[in-house]
């Protein structure tokens, strides 16, 4: 990505996030200098299953407030529609639907849960030392599709894991190896990296990266403040 992109940003439709309009957004990034800003709200499923995203009845007005701004702002800045999502089996046909009927340019496979084998999810689970290796294969398994193109935070699955180790570094090569196979980006998570969160950025995941593999940063934004925030850290670190 660009280093004048800003990449992963949000809407009050997410239910966990300001309430500030897309244009404020928009109008921000414009101040700060860059060239492209990418909105990847979470997205619904059909049937509203999962908590903390927009309802599937917005999804035609979350397109729609975009496009508008994509033409009004159409030689100012380049805006990108798009969506953050996890990966579910089952949904497989939908995740194409939203490729080709409602347009994206990318899907973000934010694996913030993932199908056991038994039906049950992983926030279901009890044994929450195995969430990681659950996380982990439904996020390679997205991957392997071919329907994703970069991948949120992938070391935010390590999250309940209070002191790294063995396991941790094999998780972590596959997903890598993985990405690099596919071709797949991952992402640093800006917001992540500012220890605003404990145990969500784990910097031992981005050691021993393979020569294919492609990162990208990601402010990872829920208000105008935290884009601006997270959009100068990058820029420092763009320039290093």
């Amino acid at each position: 990505m660009e280093e004048k992109t800003i990449f992963h940003v949000h809407s009050y439709r997410c239910k966990h996030a300001s309430q500030e309009q897309e244009e404020e957004y928009i109008k921000k990034a414009i101040e700060l200098g860059a060239t492209k800003i990418v909105f990847t709200d979470h997205a619904p499923f059909p049937g509203n299953p999962f908590l903390n995203r927009m309802s599937i009845k917005e999804l035609p007005e979350y397109v729609t407030v975009l496009q508008g701004l994509k033409e009004k702002y159409a030689g100012i800045l380049e805006i990108k529609i798009d969506l953050e999502i996890e990966f579910v089996p089952t949904y497989r046909e939908y995740y194409q639907a939203l490729l080709d009927k409602w347009d994206m340019d990318i899907l973000l496979l934010g694996e913030h849960f993932s199908l056991l084998p038994d039906g049950r999810y992983t926030f279901e689970m009890s044994e929450k030392n195995l969430e990681a290796r659950a996380l982990a294969n439904g996020m390679i398994a997205g991957m392997e599709t071919g329907l994703f193109q970069v991948v949120a935070h992938p070391d935010q699955i390590f999250r309940r894991m209070k002191k790294w180790n063995a396991e941790m570094d094999a998780i972590s090569k596959e997903i890598k190896e993985c990405a690099a196979s596919t071709g797949v980006l991952l992402e640093k998570n800006i917001s992540n990296m500012l220890e605003r969160k404990k145990r969500v950025y784990r910097k031992e995941f981005w050691e021993e990266l393979p020569d294919k593999l492609q990162i990208i940063y990601g402010v990872d934004a829920h208000s105008v403040t935290e884009m601006e925030e997270n959009f100068c850290t990058q820029k420092k670190m763009s320039s290093r």
